[in-house]
């Protein structure tokens, strides 16, 4: 399903996909995610028995890369909000992109 990420990022904000198993893709070579970006989300790789990832059709004939694994996406946006709940959509695609640049949270203080 494609949401903008304004979008996602109010559902995982509020909590409501937690009982989802997703990936969040995007367009390959997108460098950073930027407001009322489309993505894609959908269902996580299989693997083979050498455990080789093997991608959704779908993902692959709309040549759209992994963006940001569920738990990450999760933990990125929750930490954004409990350390201010009244950051901006902004704010919270700064810290995302932050995390996947330097696998690392940025304070919001």
């Amino acid at each position: 399903m494609f949401y903008k990420i304004d979008d996602l990022i109010e559902l995982v904000k509020c909590k409501a996909d937690r009982e989802d198993v997703y990936m969040v893709y995007a367009p390959n070579s997108t460098d950073d995610l930027y407001p009322g970006m489309v993505v894609y989300v959908g269902d996580v790789p299989d693997f083979d028995e050498d455990d080789n990832e093997f991608f959704p059709d779908f993902v692959k004939s709309l040549a759209l890369e992994v963006c940001y694994m569920r738990e990450h996406f999760q933990d990125v946006v929750d930490l954004a909000y409990k350390q201010k709940p009244s950051a901006s959509i902004d704010e919270f695609i700064k810290c995302l992109n932050h995390y996947a640049a330097h696998d690392d949270f940025l304070d919001l203080h």
